[in-house]
C-alpha cells in the first residue's frame, strides 16, 4: 500500500501544488484589486461557502466513500447515483431559500447591504462549488487520478483567470471576483459531470440512500466542528473587530495554508486506499511511518513559511497587509494540525462516526472558547493563537480515541522531539530583529536547514522516503490509471 500511496499522493499532490500556485498568485494580486475590507468580505463569503459544502450535502460523499469500495459494480452505480441525486436536490433547495433570504443574510454575515449583489452571485457559486467537490471526490473513489487532476486544474486556472480579469473590469471589483469564481466552478463541475457520466443513472435508490445517510449524519456535526476549528477564528474576529482585520488574518491564513499542499495530496490518496487495505496486518505500521515522515516534513515547511512570510508580504504584496506577516508562523502549523487526522482512520474503519462527532465537537468548543478569550486581549494575534489551540487539541483527541479502535504504532517521542525543535527554532527566528534583508534571509535559511537536518537525523523522514517521493513525481497520471484501478 505504501508504494501506491506514495505514487498517488505524488499525483494528487502535484495537482494540488499547481492549484495552490494559482491561489498564491491570486492572493498576491487580489490585495491590489480589493481593499482590506473587501478582501475581508470575500473571506467571509468563502467561509460561508465552506460551511455550505458541509451542511447542505450532509456529507453524503464521505458516506459514499465508505460503501463504494466493497460494493459490486451494479451496487456502486446505485450508491453513486443516489448520492448525486440527493446532492442535486439539496443544492436546489439551498439556492431557493438562500436567494429568498439574501438581504438579511448579507447584513448578518457582512454587516452591510452594499455587498448584496456579490452575496447573491456567491450563493450560486457555493452551489456549483459543492457539485464540483462531489465530482472531484468521485474521481478519488474510482481511482481515476487523471480525471481528478484534470478537473482540479481546470477549476483552479479558470477561477484564477476569470476572477482576476472580471475583478479588474467590473465595478465594484468584489462582484467581478465572485463572478469569476462562479464561472470557474461552473466549468469544472460541467467537465466533471461529463467525464463521470457513465458512473451515474438518473435515479435514487431509497434503501441505499438511507444507508449512506445513517452513516453520514453523525459526520455533519463532526465536520461542522472541524469547520469551527479552521474558520472559527475569522468568524469571532469579524464579530469583535472589523472586516479589515479579517482581511489581514485571511491573507496570513492563505499563506500559512500553503503548508497544507502535501496533506491534501495524501488525503486524496490515502482515504480510498485505507478503506480497501485496512484489514491487512502490515497497514497500521505503514500508516505510522507515513505519519511520522509527514509530521517531520511539516515541521520544516511550516517553519520556512512562517519565517519568510514577512519578507514575502512586504516585498511582493501590498504594504497595507504587512501586519499579516508575523501571523503565518502560528497559522501554518495550526491549519496543518487540523488536517492530519487522515493518518488515524479508526473511526471510519470501525464505523464509529458518533465518537468522531464528539471528538470534533469538544475540540471545536475548546477552540471557540480560546477565540472568545484571546481575541479581545490580543486581536488578530489572539485569533491565530486560538486557531493553533484548536488544531492541536483536535489532533490530540482524534488520535487518543482513534487509537483504541484501530491502533497505529507511532513513535511519539520522535514527534515530541521534532515539535520541541520546531518551536525552539521558530522562536529563535522571531528574535532576529532588524539585521538587514540579506543577513536576515541567510539566518532564516540556516534555521530552516537545521530543522531539516534534525528531522532526518532523528529518523522521522528517512532518506528512502525522500527517494520514493522523487521517483514518483515524474510519473504521468494517465500512464498509471490502469495500475490504480
Amino acid at each position: 500500500m505504501v508504494d501506491q500511496a506514495v505514487r498517488q499522493s505524488a499525483v494528487y499532490g502535484t495537482a494540488t501544488i499547481v492549484s495552490r500556485a494559482t491561489l498564491l498568485v491570486s492572493l498576491l494580486v487580489l490585495p491590489y484589486i480589493l481593499t482590506p475590507r473587501d478582501y475581508g468580505a470575500l473571506s467571509m463569503l468563502v467561509t460561508v461557502g465552506a460551511l455550505v459544502a458541509i451542511a447542505v450535502p450532509l456529507e453524503i460523499s464521505q458516506a459514499l466513500a465508505r460503501f463504494y469500495a466493497p460494493a459490486s459494480a451494479a451496487a456502486k452505480k446505485a450508491y453513486a447515483s443516489s448520492a448525486r441525486g440527493f446532492l442535486l436536490l439539496a443544492l436546489l433547495a439551498f439556492l431557493v431559500v438562500g436567494q429568498a433570504l439574501a438581504e438579511p443574510l448579507c447584513v448578518l454575515i457582512l454587516g452591510d447591504a452594499a455587498f448584496l449583489p456579490a452575496f447573491r452571485v456567491a450563493l450560486f457559486q457555493m452551489a456549483l462549488y459543492g457539485l464540483f467537490l462531489f465530482f472531484q471526490n468521485q474521481c478519488r473513489w474510482e481511482f481515476r487520478t487523471a480525471e481528478y487532476v484534470l478537473i482540479s486544474l481546470v477549476f483552479s486556472f479558470f477561477t484564477l483567470a476569470l476572477s482576476l480579469g472580471l475583478g479588474l473590469l467590473l465595478d465594484p471589483p468584489l462582484v467581478g471576483v465572485v463572478l469569476g469564481q462562479l464561472a470557474g466552478a461552473a466549468v469544472a463541475a460541467g467537465l466533471g459531470a461529463f467525464g463521470l457520466r457513465r458512473s451515474f443513472e438518473p435515479r435514487i435508490d431509497r434503501a441505499r440512500l438511507g444507508e449512506m445517510l445513517r452513516f453520514s449524519l453523525p459526520l455533519v456535526p463532526a465536520s461542522l466542528a472541524l469547520f469551527a476549528n479552521v474558520h472559527g477564528s475569522r468568524i469571532v474576529l469579524n464579530a469583535f473587530s472589523t472586516l479589515d482585520d479579517v482581511g489581514l488574518y485571511t491573507l496570513a491564513a492563505q499563506i500559512g495554508g500553503i503548508a497544507q499542499l502535501g496533506i491534501v495530496g495524501v488525503q486524496a490518496a490515502l482515504t480510498p486506499l485505507i478503506m480497501a487495505n485496512h484489514h491487512k496486518p502490515e497497514t497500521p505500521a505503514q500508516l505510522a511511518r507515513m505519519f511520522e515522515a509527514f509530521f517531520g516534513s511539516a515541521v520544516v515547511v511550516c517553519l520556512g513559511l512562517g519565517l519568510l512570510a514577512p519578507e514575502l508580504i512586504y516585498f511582493v504584496g501590498n504594504p497595507a497587509y504587512v501586519n499579516a506577516g508575523p501571523l503565518v508562523l502560528i497559522l501554518a502549523p495550526a491549519l496543518l494540525l487540523s488536517q492530519m487526522y487522515v493518518f488515524a482512520p479508526g473511526f471510519a474503519v470501525a464505523k464509529r462516526t458518533v465518537q468522531q462527532m464528539w471528538v470534533s465537537i469538544v475540540s471545536a468548543a475548546l477552540g471557540l472558547a480560546a477565540n472568545f478569550w484571546l481575541i479581545p486581549l490580543f486581536g488578530i494575534v489572539g485569533a491565530a493563537l486560538a486557531t493553533l489551540i484548536s488544531g492541536a487539541s483536535f489532533l490530540f483527541l482524534w488520535f487518543l480515541f482513534s487509537q483504541r479502535l484501530y491502533p497505529i504504532p507511532v513513535r511519539w517521542w520522535l514527534i515530541g522531539l521534532a515539535t520541541a525543535g520546531g518551536v525552539g527554532l521558530g522562536l529563535a527566528g522571531q528574535q532576529l530583529g532588524p539585521v538587514g534583508l540579506l543577513p536576515g534571509l541567510a539566518a532564516k535559511a540556516l534555521i530552516i536547514a537545521v530543522a531539516a537536518s534534525l528531522v532526518v537525523i532523528v529518523g522521522l523522514v528517512p532518506f528512502r522516503s525522500i527517494l520514493a517521493v522523487l521517483r514518483a513525481l515524474p510519473a504521468r497520471p494517465g500512464r498509471r490509471r490502469g495500475a490504480d484501478r
